[in-house]
């Protein structure tokens, strides 16, 4: 594998999502593939939001981390540190603009530590962690904090 985080990486991960949504805390443990390219990294896995099938992909570069599910339901959403971004959510039964407000973003990783602005050298195991308000058609949703934990299968 390289070691300077500059080539393509590419391994399997346990993931711990934990996220606190006004007080409502959840936390699921999922399996998906982690992969860096051209100083990306992105973290993809598959979850279920009850009897709907949703695949989820995370890309992180340059302190801005990008969401996008896909499936029986499709959102996107944009976080960075300080910035509102506009998005969206889809399902067969509704659809609505989605506008999220970063207040803190950040990653940490074996290969370093990357604030708001910058892609740390990518490495594993990983901790990726945003908070942010979320307005829905213009209401507000409320303030959430979310912790994603991935590590590799392949170092049980």
């Amino acid at each position: 594998m390289p070691r300077d985080g500059a080539s393509d990486e590419k391994a399997l991960v346990r993931i711990r999502l934990e996220s606190d949504a006004g007080g409502e805390k959840q936390e699921q443990s999922l399996e998906g593939e982690w992969y860096s390219k051209n100083r990306t990294i992105y973290l993809r896995y598959e979850e279920t939001e009850g009897a709907n099938l949703v695949r989820t992909l995370l890309s992180w570069k340059d302190g801005r981390l990008r969401l996008v599910r896909q499936g029986d339901v499709e959102s996107e959403q944009i976080f960075s540190a300080g910035g509102r971004h506009s998005g969206y959510y889809r399902s067969d039964n509704v659809q609505f603009p989605l506008e999220t407000e970063t207040s803190f973003l950040r990653i940490v990783s074996s290969g370093g530590e990357g604030p708001g602005d910058q892609t740390p050298s990518p490495k594993l195991p990983m901790l990726l962690e945003w908070h942010y308000t979320l307005r829905i058609a213009g209401e507000d949703a409320g303030l959430f904090v979310i912790r994603l934990h991935a590590e590799s299968i392949e170092n049980d």
